[in-house]
């Protein structure tokens, strides 16, 4: 899937977001360590995700086969920026990334995000809000800007 001698962003150990597709989760992406990647005879990855577990009163991970096309790279993080209403991007919620749309730009770097999967108005924090981007063909679009090196994405994580 990597070309031009990059590395495969899809073998094992890998870490990855993964889009789910069941009623409840539609819109949303999770981050996972593929534990096999491609199956021959299934044509599936298997995943063992870092947010979600394998039941109600559980803690074990949730580990599951999933369709290829579910998974993409974890997105690399930009630089802080500010974003306007109408514009799409991912909210980090219930364990998970989400992709809403800015309705209003609020005082101290707070944003009122609505999320069209479940119809839900929610406000978060600058931090908490990445830009929305998908996965295609091997590349981020729309393209990354202003990259940021591990270190100070380490303090973008807490």
């Amino acid at each position: 899937m990597a070309g031009n001698g990059e590395e495969d962003p899809f073998k094992k150990g890998a870490q990855v977001e993964v889009s789910l597709e069941d009623d409840g989760f539609r819109g949303s992406w999770y981050t996972a360590n593929i534990i096999r990647s491609i199956s021959k005879k299934t044509q599936k990855i298997y995943l063992e995700f870092h947010t979600l577990t394998s039941g109600d009163n559980s803690t074990k991970p949730l580990r599951e086969a999933v369709d290829p096309i579910l998974v993409r790279p974890i997105p690399p993080r930009e630089a802080r920026r500010r974003f306007d209403v109408s514009e799409d991007l991912d909210a980090f919620h219930n364990d998970g990334w989400w992709e809403g749309i800015v309705i209003a730009v609020l005082d101290g770097g707070r944003y009122s995000v609505f999320f069209r999967s479940s119809r839900e108005q929610i406000e978060f924090d600058e931090s908490q809000l990445r830009l929305h981007r998908e996965w295609v063909y091997g590349k981020w679009v729309p393209p990354l800007e202003d990259v940021i090196d591990d270190s100070q994405q380490e303090e973008h994580k807490k």
